[in-house]
């Protein structure tokens, strides 16, 4: 019996954590633009990790706003001062994916989400 609830203990002891999470959001055409967006697994969490790339760019964001639940995902990305919006992505749940469209530089593209 003891060795069972040793056994038990180190099982859950090695399991991944689920804490937290992340989406990896992709265009078909050109500009290439991905986001990718770390987040924390409870209520009002907030975004822990975000990077943007335009055309193989690295650009530096921030994420004042974003929404995330079973129906939709939703997020703004500003410049590093967050004074001016540069990228919103507003997504449906399609399955296992989040699609939909990202306005970046005035011009609305498709736009695909996978968890990453």
């Amino acid at each position: 019996m003891l060795l069972s609830i040793a056994a038990m203990t180190a099982a859950l002891a090695s399991s991944p954590a689920a804490a937290t999470g992340g989406l990896l959001c992709t265009t078909a055409a050109e500009p290439e633009i991905k986001v990718s967006i770390g987040f924390g697994h409870v209520p009002g969490a907030p975004i822990i990790a975000k990077q943007l790339w335009v055309d193989g760019k690295k650009i530096p964001v921030q994420a004042p706003q974003w929404w995330l639940d079973d129906e939709e995902m939703r997020v703004e990305l500003t410049d590093a001062d967050m004074m001016n919006t540069l990228l919103v992505i507003r997504t449906k749940r399609n399955g296992l994916t989040y699609d939909g469209q990202v306005t970046w530089a005035g011009k609305t593209h498709w736009v695909r989400c996978k968890e990453n």
